[in-house]
């Protein structure tokens, strides 16, 4: 009667708006409405409409669910969950509807594998407990007997020797395996509905971020792990942005494009330019002391952007309730009700002090409770008891109470995001109850939530977020079946981006642009899964010695886009680096690319490499190539003939096909056969430098080519050798350890190190946006060897961005040329850099290189300058009459100005040092949180925030600094000696800023 008194005034605010307004205005005034009025009846009477007291109604809400036990491929487990939901008898055909637009594909014959496919990453702050989450699912699919431990270093994903004596993940690990659903057809029969899971582990520390940024682009989907105690962590904020390829660093490239006068070219590694990955998120370590969803849940929307987390479970805590029963025994049979000891957590409330039992899934309305001692017992032990809520005996029970509410804030959710959903909600609000039922709850049924959060999860327009203990085992079930059923396929994902190698740079973005319209039009181009010419993505290389084939033991891991890859097939191998090359050197020739022959396959399963036993990789999936003796990553393979099979939709055979949008094949072939290439990667910059010395010279030809080895590795490791000594650089301090520790595990090497030393750079203060130009013409007029060398050059520095933050990523220096000095050289206004580096005279490469040479060298110190642009002017020489000494005359004129100018700045107090600053999280003692402040300020931090735990004994208190890297190198001993061994801290790179 109350929910009829509310909607009443709708049908006349309707009446009257249709006779002024069209019909499609009145329906949008008509939805405004409905939603104001909703808010209101929620504010007001939502809890005296919502809360239902009668089984009958209840029963409308919920469909019955009987839980059965999910049965997996390993032959010990025999007894699985199992779930028959009167809704559920349309989920086949709603899966079906969520690839909707694939479904002129579903005649292929690869179809239906694709479709049950899924490339998953685990990403995390470091100790956030990936390892565990994996090395539980590893268990439930039955790949291994028991889940590993990480404190036992018996887990399959880290298999280092480093890796285990650490604990943490250094390498990033992939391993694949099987995963039933079951789910009931249109004959009201079960049946089961695989799916098979490539999944990838990766490192969370920030050193080894690049693991990070190799992964996620060749993933389909993601599985965000966050800790329920800290929340969202320095390293939780760098995965996301990697995840939705929202990176702060941009390379020059793309301010090459942005300015036509920009002639600095791209990084040999760019920027693979994958799309962002659709996500779900785990909130892990629920059983811990001061664990808190709704504190995890509101870090998650503070700190990641564009994440909006959706949660579709609550946690359960078993509390002290002296007198009651205690609830479910554990077993695996159903119960009809729920202790009055167990309640649940809700996102307006502090979490209760209670006991971590399980948790309830709103979408399918279940509890599931998890017996004690979990982690100690098999895994056919350790299934949890199923309590239906549509069964319970107290239907004002707390556990169904908020289960109730948190399923209609979820509805609500999904109606902002989704406008299918927004209509099921509207339509459901107009519904008239006599029995005051919640019209949400009672007229959208499960399988339509379950679209919605498939649909959503898709766009990326939410999160679906669930919560439980890996360690303990509970949750990490329901975390697999949301991969199944919320993430992506390689069918649902568009294809890479590519970049043809035999055209210029302007046709070149014609190309990508003419691709992506073919991508947004769902076309099966080169690098969809249905096509059928093999392309292939080299995103990590690893030696074994004894696997590999060649010399060096070098297995590259892949990913098939299209076609198939088979052992002993012949590929071209197109490195981005070596396009980059080609351009530098002039060249305007067809390249030719090196081919090499795959000697085998092996299977992923983290440490233990199979060979694969149909030798042959099909598109979609990752694995394990050997034999390729100079890849590298960011490599693209493709065979050395392009495939003449007919795509899907051609009605004809042989090589004049067309596809439905009319267009002939022959230019697919055309292009695969010039050679077409994905971005490569893009390393982050090395922030810390150590010296090192071989402790003969007989090993030191050994340690050239051991360093050498581990650079093809890890691209983050830069190695600089001289005469007299030989430098690595990298993006910490615990990198360099692990460089070293494999220096001697896997090679026999003990080498002396020198003292670390950070990166510095140097820049200009600038007045606002305005640069600081040179006093007219700087004029260089010398003789060198008898030959004069004579010009003059007027140029400015300004800075490279607009950053407001006076800590930001330092970008090397661009240089850009004017229409005079273009006009100078008759150069076309229009020139691309390409164009520039290969159309024009030496003269003019010569003074660009003269420019960024001098550049690379500060007058403060042997820094080089970061942030600005170098703007040339104005150019004159007396000597253009000279084609032999015009480029050195050019060069130095060029060199000659900046330091001219540098120099000024220098004697105005306008050139400073950069040195690396770090966010620094410190977990401390409650009581040494004061000597912890003092160590950090006399280090030259700045504290942030200081989160205090509670006032026991042991609670634990967060500090968050910004530190230089300089005053943290070491900084773990010292936290140590401060915290009696209780403390921890983890540092992220997050820029230079002024010493």
């Amino acid at each position: 009667a109350m929910a009829s008194l509310l909607l009443s005034p709708v049908a006349n605010l309707c009446r009257r708006t249709a006779t002024t307004r069209s019909a499609n205005c009145c329906y949008a005034a008509r939805r405004r409405f409905l939603l104001q009025q909703h808010v209101q009846q929620r504010r007001n009477f939502g809890p005296a409409i919502c809360n239902l007291t009668h089984s009958k109604k209840l029963e409308k809400i919920i469909s019955t669910q009987q839980i059965q036990q999910r049965r997996q491929q390993n032959r010990w487990l025999s007894s699985v969950l199992q779930e028959s939901d009167s809704d559920s008898d349309d989920n086949e055909g709603n899966n079906t509807a969520n690839n909707s637009d694939n479904s002129q594909y579903a005649s292929h014959p690869c179809f239906s594998r694709l479709r049950s496919l899924r490339n998953v990453g685990v990403f995390a702050h470091v100790d956030a407990g990936k390892t565990t989450v994996t090395e539980r699912m590893l268990a439930l699919s039955g790949i291994v007997r028991n889940a590993g431990s990480v404190d036992d270093g018996d887990t399959v994903t880290d298999y280092l020797p480093a890796e285990r004596e650490r604990g943490i993940t250094i390498q990033s690990a992939a391993v694949g395996f099987g995963w039933v659903l079951p789910t009931r057809n249109k004959e009201d029969t079960a049946s089961e509905r695989s799916v098979e899971i490539n999944l990838i582990d990766t490192p969370g520390h920030v050193d080894f971020s690049v693991e990070v940024n190799r992964s996620v682009t060749v993933l389909d989907g993601a599985v965000l792990v966050v800790d329920a105690v800290a929340g969202v962590q320095a390293q939780t904020e760098t995965v996301w942005r990697a995840i939705r390829n929202t990176d702060k660093a941009k390379s020059s490239s793309s301010n090459a494009e942005t300015s036509g006068s920009t002639t600095s070219t791209s990084s040999a590694h760019g920027s693979h330019q994958h799309e962002p990955l659709p996500a779900m998120m785990y909130i892990n370590k629920m059983d811990r002391d001061g664990a808190d969803f709704r504190h995890a849940m509101q870090t998650v929307i503070k700190k990641l952007k564009g994440s909006n987390p959706v949660p579709v479970q609550l946690p359960l805590y078993r509390v002290e309730n002296d007198g009651q029963n205690h609830g479910s025994s554990g077993t695996n049979d159903s119960t009809t009700s729920l202790g009055a000891d167990i309640v649940a957590g809700t996102l307006d409330q502090s979490p209760p002090h209670g006991e971590f039992i399980g948790l309830i899934d709103i979408v399918h309305m279940r509890a599931l409770i998890y017996p004690p001692g979990a982690e100690y017992l098999s895994i056919e032990d350790a299934i949890p008891t199923v309590v239906h809520l549509s069964s319970l005996e107290d239907k004002d029970c707390q556990p169904l109470e908020s289960a109730l509410d948190a399923r209609r804030d979820l509805i609500t959710s999904l109606a902002d995001v989704d406008e299918t959903m927004e209509d099921l909600y509207l339509h459901a609000m107009e519904c008239e109850d006599d029995e005051n039922d919640c019209p949400i709850l009672s007229n959208i049924s499960t399988s339509q939530i379950q679209s919605s959060l498939r649909r959503m999860t898709l766009s990326k327009s939410i999160m679906p977020t669930m919560c439980g203990a890996a360690l303990r085992g509970i949750g990490v079930e329901p975390v697999l079946d949301g991969v199944a059923e919320f993430l992506p396929c390689p069918l649902d994902r568009l294809p890479p981006q590519l970049s043809l190698c035999a055209d210029s740079n302007h046709s070149r973005q014609q190309k990508q642009k003419q691709q992506q319209e073919e991508q947004t039009q769902s076309a099966v181009t080169l690098g969809h899964p249905l096509h059928p010419s093999t392309l292939a993505y080299v995103f990590k290389v690893v030696h074994m010695k004894g696997r590999g084939g060649s010399g060096d033991g070098r297995v590259a891991f892949a990913r098939v886009y299209s076609g198939t890859l088979k052992a002993r097939d012949t590929v071209r191998v197109i490195s981005p680096s070596g396009l980059a090359m080609n351009e530098d050197g002039g060249k305007n020739k067809k390249q030719k690319h090196p081919t090499e022959r795959v000697g085998g396959m092996l299977e992923l399963s983290g440490g233990q490499f199979d060979n694969l036993p149909e030798g042959k990789c099909m598109s979609g999936d990752v694995c394990a190539l050997v034999g390729l003796k100079g890849v590298v990553t960011g490599d693209t393979l493709l065979l050395t003939s392009a495939s003449t099979d007919a795509l899907p939709g051609d009605q004809t055979n042989g090589k004049k096909k067309k596809s439905k949008s009319g267009k002939n094949n022959d230019d697919h072939w055309k292009q695969y056969m010039e050679g077409v290439h994905l971005a490569g990667l893009t390393s982050p910059k090395p922030v810390l430098t150590l010296r090192i010395e071989a402790n003969s010279s007989s090993e030191q030809s050994r340690l050239s080519v051991a360093l050498a080895l581990l650079a093809v590795e890890d691209p983050s490791l830069v190695v600089k050798e001289t005469p007299t000594n030989t430098l690595i650089s990298g993006l910490g301090e615990l990198h360099m350890e692990i460089v070293l520790d494999r220096l001697r595990r896997e090679f026999g090497l003990e080498v002396r190190t020198g003292k670390p030393a950070v990166a510095y750079r140097e820049t200009v203060l600038f007045d606002g946006d305005e640069g600081v130009e040179t006093d007219g013409f700087v004029e260089y007029d010398r003789t060198v060897g008898g030959v004069q060398l004579q010009g003059a050059v007027r140029l400015r520095l300004s800075p490279l961005s607009t950053s407001e933050s006076s800590c930001i990523p330092p970008e090397d220096p661009l240089v850009t040329l004017s229409p005079e000095t273009r006009a100078f050289f008759n150069m076309d206004p229009l020139a691309s850099s390409d164009e520039i580096e290969h159309k024009y005279p030496p003269a003019l490469k010569a003074l660009l290189s003269g420019a960024r040479g001098s550049l690379k060298r500060g007058r403060l110190g042997p820094y080089p300058l970061a942030n600005l642009t170098c703007h040339i002017l104005e150019v004159d020489s007396e000597m253009t009459t000279s084609p032999d000494t015009m480029p050195g005359a050019m060069r130095a004129a060029a060199a000659n100005a900046i330091t001219t100018l540098l120099e000024t700045l220098k004697n105005d107090g306008r050139l400073v040092v950069l040195e690396p600053k770090m966010t620094v999280e410190v977990s401390v003692p409650t009581g040494r949180v004061g000597d912890v402040l003092s160590d950090l300020t006399t280090r030259r931090g700045t504290v942030d925030d200081v989160a205090t735990g509670d006032d026991n004994t042991h609670a634990k208190s967060m500090v968050h600094a910004e530190v230089p890297l300089i005053e943290i190198l070491g900084y773990a001993n010292s936290l140590r000696s401060l915290t009696g061994g209780e403390g921890a801290f983890s540092a992220e790179y997050k820029g230079h800023a002024q010493q």
